[in-house]
């Protein structure tokens, strides 16, 4: 079951499916969030992370992915961004 709550949430959007893959085990293995959802678009040409947990935690995990892409050919992380304090309606929106 997952929390009503958290401080902040983390979207990346990553090209394809494996490299998203990738950040996403970088981006859980940098920081102490939890994972809550994703999302293929384009026949997973695009793909949507969102992750969950306190400010500090989801700041470093998505710090974490664009450092991630950054290694990789064509960096594939397209936007990573932290939202403190979403809304209630937020967090229905994304699990």
């Amino acid at each position: 079951m997952k929390p009503d709550r958290y401080d902040a949430i983390g979207i990346a959007e990553v090209s394809f499916f494996a490299n998203a893959v990738y950040i996403l085990d970088e981006m859980v293995k940098s920081s102490d969030v939890q994972f809550l959802k994703a999302e293929k678009r384009l026949g997973g040409r695009l793909v949507t992370l969102i992750v969950g947990g306190s400010t500090a935690e989801v700041t470093t995990a998505i710090e974490r992915a664009k450092r991630a892409g950054e290694t990789m050919d064509k960096n594939p992380l397209k936007m990573g961004i932290t939202i403190s304090n979403p809304h209630p309606e937020i967090l229905k929106f994304v699990q």
